[in-house]
């Protein structure tokens, strides 16, 4: 499996951030896409990728574009 990487802990950060702005749990989130707190929390930490599927079904959970959980060109 291939190491995470500054992409994928900013993904993450931005993961965390639209669940927190949403005020749901990590649990709950978990539950919607069918991955244990810990992964959701893994995927928040930066500690592993996040497939594009899981990435567009947590897009479609909590109602955000996908393009939110990308780093912009202004986001440096």
């Amino acid at each position: 499996m291939a190491k995470a990487t500054k992409i994928d802990k900013e993904i993450g950060q931005k993961i965390e951030f639209h669940r927190l702005l949403k005020r749901r749990s990590r649990k709950w989130l978990g539950d919607k896409i069918e991955r244990s707190y810990h992964q959701v929390q893994n995927y928040e930490y930066g500690k592993n990728r996040v497939s594009a599927s899981t990435l567009l079904a947590i897009a479609e959970v909590l109602k955000t574009p996908i393009a939110n959980f990308f780093p912009n060109k202004n986001d440096k």
